[in-house]
């Protein structure tokens, strides 16, 4: 009987002891595929940025050839690395952190709004880019709802809630960024549209599909001026935003040192003026926009 209870007892302590060393393997290699990350592209000499598929003036398309903001971003970082930037555009935007998880990403530079559920996945850096959420306003549509003259958010809110018309409001949204989650907190009851594209949503308000369409200023205005022929005296983007917003760049769970060596070249970026520089190259060249950060020119269009 003591021989069974002694085999038995040592049979659960290897059992323990085998757990232990099985869960202890599976979190080092977990923290290990983030902790790796610098030195895999140091040493693969290629750093694997995730960009956002069509975002004017951050990433786009133009002549076969991906240009914007975030992606002379990327290749400033990768410069200063001392490695070469491969570009990975995603089908859709909401498939960069699942792929950043995955590992076939190694950062992503997409225009990516830092969000609390956003940093449940992954690690932002601080914010390299400070905006802001505005209106794209259909002034034609709007007149029907008493808000055309409207100058602000809170205006519309409480002239709808007045006449009992909140819920008649349209607002058109992309699918799966910032904004889609933010309208109903400051504009419960209206009804919102998702669209695949901030093209598609803006295209959707112009034609008169939605009231207004919410989102990042920068983006409202270079597509308005891009579409003034059509939009002239139907369209309007209101300032100033009416929510702040901030970009930041995303890692992998667990890479401190490469988080780390980020926030300083994100510093260097503001200090030195680069954001700045980059995104006046894609802006149209008789108006400059708006940006309370980076101290460009006031004399913006689209605003009232």
């Amino acid at each position: 009987m003591k021989h069974f209870r002694f085999y038995a007892v040592r049979s659960l302590v290897l059992g323990f002891l085998v757990v232990l060393m099985l869960s202890a393997t599976t979190l080092a290699q977990d923290q290990g595929e983030g902790a790796t990350t610098l030195s895999r592209v140091l040493s693969g000499n290629v750093l694997r940025v995730g960009v956002n598929p069509n975002y004017k003036p951050f990433s786009f398309e133009q002549e076969g050839k991906r240009i914007g903001v975030d992606i002379d971003i990327a290749i400033l970082l990768a410069e200063k690395l001392g490695v070469k930037a491969e570009f990975v555009v995603p089908e859709s935007f909401s498939d960069l952190i699942p792929m950043l998880q995955a590992n076939k990403i190694d950062i992503i530079i997409a225009g990516m709004s830092i969000t609390f559920d956003r940093a449940k996945a992954v690690d932002f850096t601080a914010p390299y880019f400070e905006t802001g959420l505005s209106i794209l306003l259909n002034k034609v549509r709007a007149a029907k709802l008493g808000i055309s003259e409207a100058k602000d958010d809170k205006t519309i809110e409480s002239i709808l809630e007045r006449n009992g018309t909140a819920e008649r409001l349209v607002i058109a949204v992309t699918d799966g960024k910032a904004p889609q989650r933010v309208v109903p907190r400051y504009f419960p009851g209206a009804t919102v549209k998702a669209y695949p594209t901030n093209e598609a949503a803006a295209a959707a308000t112009l034609k008169g599909d939605a009231d207004m369409m919410v989102h990042d200023e920068i983006f409202l205005k270079v597509w308005l001026k891009e579409h003034i022929r059509d939009a002239q005296f139907r369209l309007v983007v209101l300032d100033p935003p009416f929510k702040p917003d901030y970009y930041g760049m995303a890692v992998h769970k667990g890479n401190q040192d490469l988080l780390n060596l980020l926030n300083v070249f994100n510093l260097e970026l503001k200090s030195d003026g680069n954001v700045s520089r980059f995104l006046g190259q894609y802006l149209p060249v008789t108006t400059r926009v708006i940006t309370r950060s980076y101290n460009i020119s006031e004399d913006y269009y689209g605003g009232d």
